[in-house]
């Protein structure tokens, strides 16, 4: 359960809220329900008649890893981090399944602003992945997602260091933001770099094979102004496993002769129809 410190609090939705868990059905990815790629609400907690909270699904294991002895959640950082000596045995996944993760992340960004719902904080926190399966991404703070064009359940703060620089301080979450964003998580998971922005590194494209002139583009234009970034669906794409073929420009076209005439095939016998009744069983 989530409970909320003060949900007598002027800006807090509880409308919001209830939209959320009334729709969470229609809230689906490349025919997946809610539950398999966000810890969505499921049900409104309330004191008498007023919203103080809401339920979610516990994270599954294959979301998780042991670290120095404990269990923590697996969020983005670890992707992007180098290994410590003092995390101990931890198998981090190799680049062809970050791509994957990258993919799906790519992929359920796109499907929820298709449905108008705007994410807002995306960041490393807010993000868990799993190395293997049918599902490899989690998000979490989906109440901080501004679903179908309603107001967020709080107004949502940007993480340190995921702010967009071409937004105005203050200003509410769009879909722009969202996509420079992802930028900066696929960036910083390919560079395993925390920080790194498009706008101040490059990104180093020698182990992306056929993948890296397109990342190295779409970067390119990540750091760009509003308006013109790659949307999530083109990430997902430019992410993809498959080498793409350049389309040649189209050439001019060659004229053909009309086929000549036959008029012995027409023949000169008027057509005559034959009335046919159908066989009864």
């Amino acid at each position: 359960m989530k409970r909320y410190h003060n949900p007598d609090d002027a800006q807090f939705d509880g409308q919001a809220l209830q939209l959320m868990v009334a729709e969470r059905n229609s809230v689906r990815h490349q025919g997946k329900a809610v539950d398999e790629f966000a810890a969505w609400p499921k049900a409104v907690v309330v004191d008498g008649a007023k919203p103080i909270g809401f339920v979610m699904q516990r994270v599954v294991k294959a979301f998780t890893l042991e670290i120095a002895g404990r269990v923590r959640l697996a969020d983005m950082s670890y992707l992007a981090a180098e290994p410590r000596p003092m995390w101990g045995p931890v198998s981090l996944p190799p680049l062809e399944d970050k791509l994957q993760i990258l993919r799906d992340l790519a992929g359920i960004v796109s499907s929820l602003h298709a449905s108008g719902t705007v994410l807002g904080d995306i960041s490393f926190a807010n993000v868990l992945w799993a190395g293997s399966g049918r599902n490899q991404v989690l998000l979490l703070d989906c109440d901080g997602m501004q679903f179908k064009g309603r107001s967020s359940v709080l107004p949502q703060a940007d993480t340190i260091d995921w702010n967009d620089p071409q937004a105005s301080p203050g200003a509410p979450p769009t879909m722009d933001q969202d996509r420079y964003k992802l930028a900066l998580a696929i960036l910083r998971v390919l560079t395993r770099s925390l920080d790194a922005r498009p706008a101040v590194r490059g990104l180093d494209v020698s182990g992306l094979g056929h993948l890296g002139a397109p990342v190295s583009g779409m970067m390119a234009r990540a750091a760009g102004p509003a308006g013109t970034r790659p949307t999530a669906a083109e990430w997902q794409a430019a992410l993809s496993d498959r080498a793409t073929q350049p389309v040649l420009p189209a050439g001019p076209r060659r004229a053909l002769d009309a086929p000549e005439a036959k008029p012995e095939m027409l023949g000169v016998t008027p057509r005559t129809f034959v009335p046919v009744k159908p066989t009864l069983p």
